[in-house]
C-alpha cells in the first residue's frame, strides 16, 4: 500500500491469532523500515520466525543464551538488530534479557524502533503492564523510540499499553471474546472483522478513527519467511 507509512515515530500494535499471517506481515513492515533506513531492534521469541531478515545487508544477528551477559551499549552501534533465543533459552529468561535491553536503549535517546514479539509475556497480567514497557510507551516518543507490540493473545495484552499506540494492525479474529475485547478500542470491529479475508490486514488509526483494509495480495516479502 503506497499510503502505509512506517517512518512515523509512533507506537503500534500488531495482533492476530496464531497462524493468521501476523509474522509474515510484520516482516513486510520491517522490510519497509529497512528501506526507509530507520534503525530497528527486533526481539524475536523463536529461533527461525524472522531469521530470513538477516538477508538484508547490515542486519546484526544476536543469539540470546541462558545466563549470558551482553554489552547492550555496544550492540546499539548497529542500526539493524535481530535478537533470537537459542533452543535452551526459556521464555522467562528471554523476557528478562530483552527487558534489560529496552531499559538500556531508552536513556540513549537515539532514533530506534523496538519490535516486541509476544508482548503479552512481559506483563504481570492484562491490568499490570511491564514498568519498562509502560515507561517507554508513555515517554519513548520524546526520546525518538517507538515500540511495536506484537501479540497473538490480545486479551492478555494491557489496554494501558494499547492506548498509547497510534496505529493498530489486525488480521482476522475468529473467537467472539477476542472481537469484543478489540471493540473496546476499535468501534465496529465486529463488522470490519467480517470483511477481512484470510491474510488481509486492518490498519486502524486511533487518533482519527480512520481505517483501511490492506489486501493480502499487497503484502509481498522480499526476504524468506520461516514463521
Amino acid at each position: 500500500m503506497s499510503d502505509l507509512d512506517v517512518s512515523q515515530n509512533v507506537h503500534r500494535l500488531i495482533a492476530a491469532p496464531t497462524g493468521a499471517g501476523k509474522s509474515y506481515f510484520l516482516g513486510w513492515l520491517v522490510e519497509k523500515l529497512y528501506a526507509e533506513k530507520k534503525p530497528f531492534i527486533l526481539l524475536d521469541t523463536k529461533t527461525r520466525n524472522h531469521i530470513g531478515l538477516i538477508g538484508l545487508k547490515g542486519v546484526k544477528l544476536l543469539k540470546i543464551r541462558p545466563g549470558a551477559r551482553y554489552d547492550w551499549q555496544k550492540l546499539l552501534e548497529y542500526p539493524y538488530i535481530l535478537c533470537i533465543p537459542t533452543l535452551l533459552t526459556k521464555t522467562e529468561d528471554l523476557v528478562e534479557q530483552y527487558t534489560e535491553l529496552i531499559d538500556a536503549v531508552y536513556p540513549v535517546g537515539k532514533e530506534r524502533t523496538i519490535i516486541v514479539e509476544e508482548a503479552h509475556n512481559y506483563n504481570k497480567n492484562a491490568y499490570a503492564p511491564s514498568p519498562v514497557l509502560e515507561l517507554v510507551a508513555r515517554e519513548g516518543r520524546g526520546r525518538q523510540i517507538s515500540l511495536w507490540f506484537v501479540t497473538q493473545r490480545i486479551q492478555d495484552f494491557p489496554k494501558l499499553l494499547w492506548s498509547q499506540c497510534y496505529y493498530t494492525y489486525l488480521l482476522k479474529f475468529m473467537i467472539p471474546q477476542d472481537v469484543r475485547y478489540v471493540e473496546a478500542l476499535i468501534p465496529n470491529f465486529n463488522e470490519i472483522n467480517r470483511k477481512l479475508d484470510r491474510f488481509d490486514v486492518l490498519e486502524y488509526r486511533h487518533v482519527s478513527g480512520e481505517h483501511q483494509i490492506i489486501p493480502a495480495a499487497s503484502v509481498n516479502r522480499q526476504t524468506k519467511h520461516y514463521g
